[in-house]
């Protein structure tokens, strides 16, 4: 019998007894071939990845700076947003509130910061404890971030303390409380009846300025002319000059013109060609200040006033009568003394031809007797300018 020899380290031996186990023996260079191709696949796609993801967001972009321009940039003005009985509120800079409601109120793309309002009414408090003013119109629109109401059409206002205005444009400033226009103003009050081309309303809504030419009416009163003649009666002024009335020596209505004037309570301010007429006499001056008697109603508290009983008159003054032309630098009228004192420059011309120069002249409305003081100089004046003349009848 053949006996076969076998070695520990024979290979095929090995290599036998692996497969029969199913153990796995790599082979080197087959793995080291392959592990480079897998290495260079990687490179590959990691290149052509990131080259991917450059274009992904240059496309990306180049969307949103299209798309981004075609949305912010080129609003369509007819997009809106409608609201139906709108209502905003806010408080006035010392606390004081106010309302704002409409029929409608349209808010466009084209300017987001305005609401076009149909048939606006503000509602606001004058001051405390003081009754609801309002403010109407047909349409306008309001900047609700700055509060301002700009308002068009058939605008009307009235105030708790009686004025009543009608004009066609109002822009209101309702937290710093005043009101301006570029349109034609009627207002009707305390004051009178005032007419004006453009206006303001300020201080609280206590100042009225009429500009670019104004005229008004000032009707004076029975019932506040009897009650002012109880009252002077009372302190032993003389009743029967009392009912004298203005400068001009009636109670009838005084009409004024002039460029511009200022209404604060009883006082009022006019500048530029100011002329103030009350039956035949006409008063002229650059500038005019008229008071009125202040009283406070008992019923409200808001503030009436009464007859005029002050006015001064400054640059270029004039007072002409049919029976005297006045001129003057300053005049003054004094209702209480029914006095008017014209200095500076003075020049009296009478129909008949009398004329004379002084530097001071005062005339008595109840009387018409004019007084001459300082230096005058004329037919009507007297050794040391102190010529009392009397006029009856013109002569």
């Amino acid at each position: 019998m053949n006996a076969v020899s076998s070695s520990p380290s024979s290979p095929s031996r090995e290599n036998s007894v692996a497969d029969a186990l199913g153990l796995w023996e790599p082979k080197r260079t087959l793995t080291l071939e392959a592990a480079r191709r897998h290495t260079q696949r990687i490179q590959r796609l990691r290149k052509i990845l990131l080259g991917l993801a450059g274009l992904l967001v240059l496309f990306l972009i180049f969307q949103f700076v299209g798309s981004g321009t075609n949305t912010f940039n080129d609003p369509n003005p007819t997009e809106s947003v409608k609201m139906v009985n709108p209502r905003y509120s806010g408080r006035t800079s010392d606390g004081l509130p106010f309302y704002l409601t409409a029929d409608t109120a349209t808010r466009t793309m084209e300017n987001p910061s305005e609401v076009a309002l149909v048939k606006p009414v503000l509602e606001f408090i004058r001051a405390d404890e003081a009754a609801s003013s309002f403010v109407l119109a047909e349409t306008g629109t309001y900047d609700d971030m700055d509060k301002v109401l700009n308002l068009r059409s058939d605008v009307n206002l009235e105030t708790d303390d009686g004025y009543i205005c009608d004009t066609l444009h109002a822009r209101i400033f309702a937290r710093d409380k005043r009101i301006e226009g570029d349109e034609p103003i009627a207002c009707v009050g305390n004051f009178g009846t005032v007419n004006g081309r453009a206006y303001e309303i300020n201080n609280n809504y206590t100042e009225f300025v009429f500009k670019d030419g104004m005229d008004a009416t000032i009707k004076q009163d029975p019932a506040q002319q009897e009650a002012s003649q109880t009252e002077r009666a009372a302190t032993g002024e003389n009743s029967d000059e009392a009912a004298s009335g203005f400068a001009f020596g009636g109670d009838g209505p005084i009409n004024i013109t002039a460029e511009r004037a200022v209404y604060v309570g009883g006082k009022t301010e006019l500048f530029d060609d100011v002329v103030v007429v009350q039956d035949e006499a006409t008063l002229y001056s650059d500038t005019m200040d008229i008071f009125r008697r202040e009283a406070t109603s008992e019923a409200d508290g808001s503030l009436r006033l009464g007859e005029v009983n002050k006015i001064i008159a400054t640059g270029n003054f004039r007072y002409k009568t049919a029976e005297n032309d006045v001129t003057g630098n300053q005049g003054v009228y004094e209702r209480d003394k029914n006095l008017i004192t014209v200095t500076g420059d003075v020049l009296v011309k009478q129909p008949g031809g009398n004329t004379a120069k002084t530097d001071k002249l005062t005339f008595n409305t109840i009387t018409e007797t004019i007084r001459f003081s300082g230096d005058c100089q004329g037919r009507e004046c007297g050794s040391g300018g102190r010529t009392r003349v009397v006029l009856q009848n013109g002569n």
